[in-house]
């Protein structure tokens, strides 16, 4: 197996993308849970990204939409961008490109869409009150469609990288394929957020132990929907993160 490790910034404070390449799985079946992935930088602009995947022949695009500076379902939606493009990469990930002239990002990869079925307080609950997560806020992404709810660590509606969750039909979300596995948060003392997990009545689908096939203490919990959350030590993370910069 191989895999490969996108960043945007350092890996202990940016969030980073994990690809594995696993033959024997090919070709991957993506499922209908999985929304899509969401980034943006100072300097993309999407006019130059279709060219580049046009030359390449990688990925496609799906749709581009333009957006008025101050436009306020726009900013409502957490998409304070001039113009937006849904692109789609060669595994078949759906990506929201978002090309912003005005602002800095603090984070590249801005969001990542989970379809979840249910309750949606009961997901917000869970995601405040187990990851840690603030509400950013509710809405519907137009009248008579599914409610979303935006998740994140960062205390600013504008940084960071945001969970969304879209409360969707129940067979779309038990479709999970066998592409996107996990999210990995770190954490500064893995047993006491283990303790936290059990607090809150959350399931721990593995509990406090070395990461399988790595060095790092962990532990797995899982929301309402199934959607796995892997709490990584701190220190442990940070030393894997050196052994691997001193290998290359």
């Amino acid at each position: 197996m191989q895999f490969v490790i996108l960043l945007t910034g350092p890996e202990q404070t940016n969030a980073s993308l994990h690809f594995h390449n696993d033959e024997q799985r090919s070709p991957v079946h993506l499922g209908k849970a999985f929304g899509h992935f969401s980034c943006s930088h100072p300097g993309l602009r999407i006019a130059k990204l279709i060219e580049d995947m046009q030359l390449t022949g990688t990925g496609r695009v799906s749709k581009v939409e333009e957006f008025e500076v101050a436009n306020v379902e726009s900013l409502r939606l957490g998409r304070d961008a001039d113009k937006i493009a849904c692109v789609v990469d060669p595994a078949g990930y759906y990506w929201e490109v978002l090309e912003r002239h005005e602002r800095n990002v603090s984070e590249a990869l801005c969001k990542v869409m989970l379809r979840v079925s249910g309750d949606l307080d009961t997901h917000i609950k869970f995601y405040h009150e187990v990851l840690g997560m603030r509400l950013i806020r509710k809405a519907h992404l137009a009248p008579g469609h599914h409610e979303c709810a935006y998740m994140s660590y960062n205390p600013s509606e504008r940084d960071g990288t945001w969970i969304e969750l879209l409360l969707s039909d129940p067979a779309q979300v038990n479709d999970k394929g066998d592409g996107f596995q996990f999210i990995a948060i770190s954490t500064k003392n893995v047993f006491q957020t283990a303790e936290s997990i059990r607090k809150a009545n959350a399931p721990i689908l593995q509990d406090v132990g070395h990461f399988p096939g790595t060095s790092i203490t962990s532990v797995v919990t899982q929301d309402p929907s199934g959607w796995k959350y892997v709490f990584f030590n701190e220190d442990d993370y940070q030393r894997d993160v050196e052994s691997r910069q001193h290998v290359h």
